[in-house]
């Protein structure tokens, strides 16, 4: 049966994907789906297929709706409001940190390789988020063979990633530089545009063989490489605060609200982590 009540959570995850440096992974894990959500993208082309359909469909919905629905909005916000929209999911994202180290144990389990891959990891994000430039918006763009290759490559590059919680499918078409184009094709189909279908259908196509390739190996680390794999999300998550870092406020009222959003989402972050006592 299908549990339409998860087209909320797939809202949620939705919502991540549009913001660079936010991962759906992550709020996977703060919804407790993360396992499940792999596991159902790995059997989709398995003889479980149907029971993984039934319980992707309600999210990929909800992330749909997100996507249609917040693109303008997201937009506007981090054009006209960036320094606490930023901080907002700073906070988000520092929530899930007392979550994972609790999960990980890492008190009993963590070793020297365990922090070292924490440090990597960590980064490995800082520098693409110092180095992921800033794309311009565009207002048309040329459909050619080499572009839906670009998109198609983008598109799975992208997937594997947001599996990942830390780091986000956003992030990576940003540094691939193919950010504006994915937000610019998703308008212009909300303006019934059809000419833009072949970029969508590139990107698209992409994420899936993306989504089927890295919930294999995703679950493969995790099952064989459970605390190493543990480390490499938690740096991840610590890691990808450099990707989303905006600076800081310039007026006293940009500072009251960038704290105020700052703490909403931490706080949001460790209330829904809260009662996740499970493992991934």
């Amino acid at each position: 049966m299908v549990k339409w009540v998860n087209i909320f959570k797939g809202f949620l995850m939705g919502i991540c994907e549009l913001i660079p440096g936010v991962s759906s992974g992550t709020m996977a894990l703060l919804l407790g789906i993360y396992d499940q959500f792999l596991g159902a993208i790995s059997k989709i082309v398995s003889k479980h297929y149907r029971k993984a359909i039934l319980f992707l469909l309600p999210l990929v919905v909800g992330m749909a709706i997100a996507i249609i629905t917040l693109t303008s909005l997201i937009e506007y916000l981090l054009e006209n409001h960036v320094v606490p929209t930023h901080w907002f999911f700073i906070g988000l994202v520092l929530g899930v940190v007392p979550m994972m180290l609790r999960i990980s144990n890492y008190k009993v389990e963590f070793r020297g390789s365990h922090y070292l891959l924490i440090f990597i990891a960590v980064s490995a994000l800082f520098v693409m988020g110092m180095n992921r430039g800033e794309e311009q918006a565009i207002n048309d763009i040329a459909i050619n063979f080499p572009l839906l290759i670009k998109m198609f490559v983008s598109g799975v590059l992208a997937s594997m990633t947001m599996l990942l919680p830390g780091i986000s499918g956003s992030l990576v078409l940003l540094i691939l530089g193919s950010y504006s184009t994915v937000i610019y094709a998703v308008n212009e189909l909300k303006n019934l545009n059809l000419g833009i279908l072949p970029v969508l259908i590139a990107v698209g196509s992409g994420i899936v063989l993306g989504l089927l390739v890295a919930s294999r190996i995703i679950q493969y680390l995790l099952r064989h490489y459970t605390y190493l794999t543990y480390a490499l999300i938690l740096g991840l998550v610590i890691g990808s605060v450099f990707a989303i870092y905006p600076g800081l406020p310039d007026t006293a009222l940009s500072w009251t609200v960038t704290v105020l959003s700052a703490i909403l989402g931490f706080a949001i972050s460790w209330y829904m982590g809260a009662d996740n006592e499970g493992t991934i």
